[in-house]
């Protein structure tokens, strides 16, 4: 079988900030079905390569503007980029052109059966022409706020919302609240809740030496960006260091927000590391004694389900997190809630501060403990497992030919 995955983010170089979980879900099907011929579609960037393989995964990314320089729509994220210079909007056609002349062009090479469309927009709106003009069946793959875009444009968003919902062999999404917001789209609809999954050396993240004994009593990895909440994290540090417990935060990531979280910290004890993948991103969270994912809803750009709270969670590490991350949608919530710091608002500073001293005042048999569960609740979710999961779903699509 033939698969195209279409995405509008991705890896543009070896260490790249860019969210890798599109191309680690395509290595974990490969690796459960060498005999599958698997592309990703991705848009181009500046000094990104144009067409690589990487571990048997053929990429091709496709321009959309007359220039390189001209290309601001995708990195880091498409929803920020236009907040950030709303005539960006003005680049979303010429994406959508240009994505789906390049997967059609796919299509008749690679003589490609399915396409796995990342995002319902942009993405499933080129997965819908594909099957429309080139009769392509089409899995779909909400991630965040992405469906929520369709309800801006009144009842004109929703019909198209619908057709892209009720067109795809497969829906999945990442929480069931998206399920149930997909189901008052269209009522009926089937959809497959699975997060992604997690890929890291469990060995390295798992490390767990004390408060006394860790680099960083709490740490973060994440894109830094409004919706993640580092601000309110920081601001707990700043009052606790400020009555006298400082705690040393380990930050790592990069983003738009990133000079402006750097000026933050006064009094707190802040270390940013900057981006990290692979076995830096697994020693990091072995560096951290507990982790913390305080994100927010930022003016509508929420949370699907971070990959690295799955991360922390199925490498057993203490764990503080925010409504808004949806952790209480994971099936497993009743079985770890106990073992789960829970912020209802991470804005409120001084709670958010109670939450560290609680989590950091546990003593070795308490975080062993809660480390057995939380691992034994969550090792299903690292990909080698997760992604059968996925292909059962695929195996059921009727296929072309």
């Amino acid at each position: 079988m033939n698969i195209l995955f279409l995405t509008s983010t991705f890896p543009r170089s070896a260490g790249d900030q860019q969210a890798p979980f599109v191309l680690e879900q395509a290595l974990a099907w490969r690796a459960k079905r060498p005999q599958d011929r698997i592309f990703i579609l991705a848009p181009h960037d500046q000094d990104a390569a144009l067409n690589e393989t990487l571990d048997g995964i053929e990429i091709r990314r496709f321009r959309y503007m007359p220039s390189e320089q001209m290309q601001t729509l995708a990195y880091p994220a498409i929803l920020p980029n236009i907040r950030k210079n709303p005539w960006r909007v003005f680049q979303i056609f010429p994406f959508l052109w240009s994505q789906y002349a390049a997967a059609k062009s796919i299509a008749r090479e690679g003589k490609i059966d399915l396409v796995y469309a990342h995002w319902v927009m942009p993405q499933g709106l080129v997965a819908l022409a594909l099957k429309r003009f080139v009769h392509l069946p089409y899995l779909l793959q909400n991630h965040s706020s992405d469906l929520s875009v369709f309800g801006k444009f009144g009842i004109l968003g929703r019909r198209l919302a619908r057709a892209i919902l009720r067109q795809a062999e497969a829906f999945f999404c990442v929480n069931s609240d998206q399920a149930v917001f997909a189901r008052s789209l269209s009522p009926g609809l089937k959809c497959h809740v699975l997060p992604m999954g997690v890929s890291l050396d469990l060995n390295r993240s798992s490390r767990c030496n004390g408060v006394q004994g860790s680099k960083y009593a709490v740490g973060t990895i994440s894109r830094l960006s409004k919706k993640k909440g580092i601000h309110h994290l920081i601001d707990a540090a700043e009052l606790l260091a400020m009555d006298g417990q400082p705690v040393p935060l380990g930050l790592a990531g990069d983003g738009e927000d990133a000079e402006d979280l750097k000026a933050r910290p006064i009094h707190a004890d802040t270390h940013f590391t900057g981006f990290l993948s692979g076995s830096e991103k697994a020693g990091f969270f072995g560096d951290c004694f507990a982790m913390a994912f305080p994100s927010v809803n930022a003016e509508g750009d929420v949370e699907g389900m971070p990959v690295s709270l799955l991360e922390a969670l199925v490498s057993g590490k203490p764990v503080i997190a925010s409504k808004a991350t949806n952790i209480e949608l994971l099936p497993e919530w009743q079985a770890i809630k106990d073992d789960v710091e829970f912020l209802d608002d991470p804005a409120d500073t001084a709670a958010f501060a109670c939450a560290i001293k609680r989590i950091l005042s546990l003593n070795l048999d308490e975080i062993q403990n809660r480390s057995r569960r939380l691992q034994h609740a969550m090792r299903h979710y690292t990909w080698d497992c997760l992604i059968e999961e996925y292909l059962s779903v695929a195996d059921s699509v009727n296929f072309k030919g």
